[in-house]
Parts: structure tokens; C-alpha cells; sequence
């Protein structure tokens, strides 16, 4: 889904928004109704594997750019409510997927996810409308890739996306550890869902007030923090809820902000370009960052029942993807009557 929107993204500018998310949503869709025919792996691998994402990238390149349109004063904010509603949906779907492989078993749960996504995605894209048109001359993707400022915020989302999904998988398995029960332990993701859905919303009023270079430079350098702290010091169920709310909470500030940072420094007409080659950015950390801190814990920690190791990878992602934020700050105020402490 992700290094797929630096195609649906400049698809996205040129062909319009409706038009590329309404295609996303029937892809989408329809694979998952293939995917629920499917008798062997390699067929449900290709379907809801690959061919699911190249959809899902048709439908979140256009939905996390098109805010920022019809929005200006209000725009963080605007942007902070839109994308709580992936955070909401985590938590929503993941109970009704739950639910329904329980009572109809995973094929007809496909199924009935397949309409599901039609009826909300669907008419939730037929409503999508460009307000700003692509600049004449049309739009020059070389150049927008090659831009410093750009290249700062990928190396950023990419450091993060190394590390960012390491509570998800592992703070369960600390709760395990200190003799909590499997369903206590992976409600644990539920309370970062939650966080996450609140803390899109609660960035997006912190970048209106402090910026949002400021703001998400912040919320990475707690973060940081918070990893390395909590899972090497704390030992109790209370603590483990508090990180996953708090880190949830702050560690999606970058999915409302930067949209935010982009529209700032390319403009709304091709912001879903600028996005595209973010996310692309991003999937690379994913891709990276996933199979390592597995392969971390296996050599490292899994054999002394520790969390050291994971943990600073943890923090070294979420410290990094700060310093880089910081040097984006550089960046801005250099040769303007801008300071670093200004509101960036």
C-alpha cells in the first residue's frame, strides 16, 4: 500500500481524486471476494497480498491529500479528524473480522468484508472532489523527489517505520511475560488503536498552535524515550496501558502532520505527489524494519527473556527520525529572518 502511492499519488494529480479512489475501492473489493474463492496460499498471497494493496493505495494516496484542499486556517485540524478515521477503522474491523470468523468462518467473512468496503469506501468516494487545479505545464515528479526538504521528511518516516511497529508486536509478549493472560495482553494493541485514533486529532491541534515541524519533533523525541524507558524499566500491567495509549497517541502525530509539513512546502496542487513519494519512503522502513526486529529479538533477547535489544532499535528509530526533523527545521530557517525557535 505504501511504496504503491508513489504511482497512485501522481496518478492521484492527474486524473482526479474520485476517479482514482472509486478504482482503489473496486479493486479492493472484488480481490477480497476472489481471495475468499481461493484454495491455496500462493493464490491468497497474490489476491489479498498484493493485488488488495495496489487498491489500498488507490484509496489512501487520494484520502489523506484531499483535506488539505478545502482547508486553510483550519487545516491541521481538518486533517487530524480525517485521519483518525484509519485509526477508528483499525479498531472497528478488526472486532467485526474477529466476530465474524467466529460464527462464519474466514470465506464468507471476506465476503461480507468485501461489501462492507464497497458501501463506506464507495460512497465515501463518490463525494471526493478536487478544489485546486494541477498547475500548468502539469507536474514535475523528478524534481518535487529530488527536493532536500522532501528527501529529509522520507529518511525520517523511513527511521520511524523501522522501529514503529515494535510495541505492536512485542509489548504483548511482555505482558505474557509477567503472567497477564493472551486476551489482557493483545487488548494492549486495542488501547494503542484508541491512542492512535485520538492522538491524530490531538497532533493535528498541536501543529495549529506550535507548528507541525515542531510539534511531530517533539512527539518522536518522547517517544524515543518512552521505548527505551518503559519496556526496560517497567514490569506492571498499569505501565504497559499507559505506554500504549501514550505511544499510540504520539507516534501516529506523523500520519495527520505530514500532510501537513508537505502542503507547507510544495503547495496543495501536488501535495499528493510529495505524499506518494513519502509513503514510498515509508514501505522501505516497513519492509526493513519488521523482518530485522524480529531476527533482533530472536538473536538477542528471546534467549535471556529480556527487551533490551528491540528496545534500543525502538529507540534508535524514533531518535533518529527526530535529529532528521530537526534538520528539517535547519533547513527552513536558513538564510530567512526565521530562528529555530520560531513556529515552524
Amino acid at each position: 500500500m505504501l511504496s504503491g502511492s508513489i504511482f497512485t499519488g501522481p496518478l492521484t494529480d492527474k486524473f482526479g481524486f474520485r476517479a482514482v479512489s472509486l478504482v482503489g475501492t473496486i479493486i479492493c473489493s472484488t480481490v477480497l471476494l476472489l481471495a475468499s474463492f481461493t484454495n491455496a496460499l500462493w493464490k491468497l498471497v497474490l489476491t489479498q497480498g498484493i493485488v488488495f494493496d495496489i487498491g489500498a493505495a488507490c484509496i489512501f494516496s487520494p484520502s489523506v491529500s484531499l483535506t488539505s484542499q478545502w482547508h486553510n486556517k483550519t487545516r491541521p485540524l481538518a486533517t487530524g479528524i480525517s485521519v483518525a478515521g484509519s485509526g477508528a477503522g483499525g479498531m472497528i474491523f478488526t472486532e467485526i473480522t474477529q466476530k465474524l470468523m467466529e460464527t462464519v468462518g474466514y470465506k464468507w467473512t471476506l465476503r461480507i468484508l468485501a461489501l462492507i468496503l464497497l458501501c463506506v469506501s464507495g460512497s465515501a468516494g463518490l463525494f471526493y472532489k478536487r478544489r485546486v487545479p494541477v498547475p500548468k505545464g502539469g507536474i514535475d515528479f523528478i524534481a518535487i523527489a529530488k527536493d532536500a526538504r522532501l528527501i529529509v521528511v522520507g529518511m525520517a518516516e523511513f527511521l520511524v517505520n523501522t522501529g514503529l511497529y515494535m510495541l505492536w508486536y512485542y509489548l504483548p509478549t511482555a505482558a505474557l511475560m509477567i503472567g497477564q493472560s493472551k486476551h489482557a495482553s493483545n487488548n494492549l494493541v486495542l488501547y494503542m488503536n484508541a491512542g492512535s485514533t485520538a492522538g491524530r486529532v490531538l497532533a493535528a491541534y498541536a501543529a495549529m498552535y506550535a507548528g507541525p515541524n515542531n510539534s511531530i519533533f517533539i512527539a518522536y523525541a518522547i517517544c524515543s524515550v518512552l521505548v527505551l524507558i518503559v519496556m526496560l524499566a517497567v514490569k506492571s500491567m498499569v505501565g504497559y496501558i499507559a505506554l500504549s495509549v501514550i505511544f499510540g497517541a504520539l507516534s501516529a502525530s506523523y500520519i495527520s502532520i505530514t500532510p501537513l509539513l508537505l502542503t507547507d512546502i510544495f503547495g496543495t496542487q501536488v501535495v499528493t505527489t510529495a505524499m506518494g513519494i513519502m509513503n514510498a519512503w515509508c514501505s522501505v522502513g516497513v519492509l526493513i524494519g519488521n523482518p530485522s526486529q524480529s531476527a533482533i529479538y530472536q538473536r538477542f533477547d528471546r534467549p535471556n527473556g529480556s527487551f533490551t535489544a528491540i528496545s534500543v532499535w525502538g529507540f534508535l528509530s524514533f531518535f533518529l527520525a527526530a535529529c532528521s526533523y530537526l534538520l528539517l527545521k535547519v533547513i527552513a530557517v536558513r538564510g530567512s529572518a526565521r530562528t529555530m525557535l520560531s513556529k515552524l
